[in-house]
């Protein structure tokens, strides 16, 4: 009876497991001359050998459904059902991708409508050599531009659909936090500001975390945007007098802007708690802002404007990418130099970011101002740092395309765009080879085959890292709700503001 029970078992699991005999042979399907409509559409692109299934939705009429994907090497994987919502099983999925590293993966799609199947064109997707860094960490913001009562830092591991939430800006007052900055992929060397009535910058180095503030008046404001050197040990941070705009009417293609009033570049050394101002990029007739720093800590980038004027119109609201000269055993910084005019390129750079190499930079360039994520111009563009030449990437939409994160190995990137809905950012992945050649974007996988049809949180400032963050809210509130150090600041090189 028992062994009778097991075998009834068996024969049930082998019906709803893929590859089974109970998948239909089709000899006769009607051939259509198309590719099939996929949800995300996964067609045509280059996947990462150890990112978590693909799951889609096929976005056509049918009865029955037959997907068949097939590698140069191992066992064909099957799926046979009657939902159009396909779930692809991990562990068959994982040992395709790991026997088919450089190499071709083909997904055929068969469709049944009554009593008659059909094929729709072979989908050819590559599979890559490299990998990608495993975990992805981002602010979840809810799509709304003015109420910030909830707000969540979570880090997903893109090997599987595993999600975890550090924690809720409800713990801390509702209040904002921002700009999470880690140091080239590293998940133990990183920091986020908290705004509000316990603000500060909150920075985990070395298993210590601290909260620092920024004295006043010698520094503009609080940090903001920043980008930490190679070494670890220092951290350039614009310094701003922010604004924002809403837009009730006018320019529809816009929500809001933020814009600066003032902007400084400061360098903040972890070890001294010290902060430098050098007069170079801290000028009072120039807005300095969004520093990076080059793969070796020998070059900064950064965007600069002219000073702001009472009621200045959009379009002369545009920022120049612009580099200097950095010793950090001396902490000296030369004199700016222009690496492209906004004019040059016909309208205002944002969101430099430089590759671990060393070879490309990625930036964003929008019709003006230097917060690309609202506005529908905004598209990535790419500079080899060797020649210094640079175009427009062939990865852009008609919407907004924003915050880059590079993998540590050059080879991949994760870029915030908001072509899926024109409202919400995601995070796309993209692959890029060593000659700076661009595969085709495609949004980061999710257990759901319709979860982006049903979810739409914003993915803010999605960031790659090497490992998952190991931190809770109980290590960091301490440094949350204790008192804040307060930075020393370098006299002797402060700039002269008048």
């Amino acid at each position: 009876m028992k062994n009778t029970i097991n075998i009834t078992l068996l024969l049930f699991l082998c019906l709803l497991w893929t590859g089974c005999n109970s998948v239909p042979v089709i000899d006769d399907a009607e051939q259509e001359n198309r590719l099939p409509q996929l949800f995300p559409d996964y067609t045509g692109i280059v996947i990462p050998p150890n990112l978590a299934p693909l799951n889609f939705e096929i976005k056509e009429a049918g009865d029955k459904f037959l997907v068949q994907i097939v590698g140069e090497e191992g066992e064909t994987l099957n799926v046979y059902q009657s939902s159009p919502k396909i779930q692809l099983p991990p562990k068959a999925w994982k040992t395709l991708l790991q026997s088919n590293k450089n190499r071709t993966l083909s997904i055929h799609i068969f469709i049944r409508k009554g009593e008659q199947w059909h094929q729709f064109q072979t989908i050819q997707n590559s599979i890559a050599e490299e990998t990608i860094n495993p975990y992805l960490y981002y602010r979840d913001i809810v799509p709304t531009n003015g109420l910030w009562n909830y707000m969540a830092m979570h880090q997903r591991n893109l090997e599987n659909f595993t999600e975890e939430e550090l924690f809720t800006n409800y713990r801390i007052d509702h209040n904002c936090m921002n700009c999470h900055t880690f140091n080239r992929n590293n998940p133990h060397e990183w920091l986020f500001h908290v705004r509000g009535s316990n603000g500060g910058t909150v920075i985990c180095k070395d298993d210590a975390i601290r909260k620092m503030v920024f004295p006043l008046p010698e520094v503009l404001s609080a940090g903001a945007y920043c980008n930490w050197h190679p070494d670890g040990k220092k951290i350039a941070f614009a310094v701003n007098q922010i604004k924002q705009n809403y837009y009730l009417s006018g320019y529809a293609d816009k929500m809001k802007e933020v814009f600066d009033l003032e902007s400084d570049i400061v360098i903040y050394d972890t070890e001294t708690n010290t902060i430098s101002n050098f007069p170079q990029i801290a000028s009072p007739t120039v807005r300095e802002n969004l520093p990076v720093w080059s793969a070796d800590g020998k070059m900064m980038y950064f965007v600069s404007a002219t000073a702001y004027e009472q009621d200045m119109p959009n379009e002369d609201n545009v920022y120049s990418l612009m580099q200097v000269t950095y010793h950090s055993e001396t902490n000296q910084v030369g004199e700016p130099e222009l690496l492209i005019a906004s004019e040059e390129i016909g309208g205002s750079i944002a969101f430099p970011t430089v590759s671990p190499d060393g070879r490309f930079m990625l930036f964003c360039v929008a019709d003006f101002g230097y917060f690309p994520v609202n506005n529908k111009s905004a598209d990535i563009y790419i500079m080899d740092l060797q020649t210094k030449a640079y175009h427009k990437a062939p990865i852009n939409s008609p919407e907004s395309e924003s915050y880059i994160s590079w993998s540590d190995n050059s080879r991949w990137f994760v870029f915030s765009s908001r072509r899926l809905d024109g409202m919400t950012s995601k995070p796309f992945i993209c692959h890029i080879n060593a000659e700076g050649t661009f595969s085709k974007p495609f949004i980061i996988p999710q257990k759901e085959a319709d979860y982006y049809t049903i979810d739409h949180r914003n993915f803010s400032r999605p960031e790659l890292l090497s490992d998952r963050v190991s931190l809770n809210f109980g290590d960091l509130q301490p440094a949350i709700f204790g008192k804040p150090v307060v930075a020393g600041f370098q006299i002797e090189q402060a700039a002269n503001r008048q």
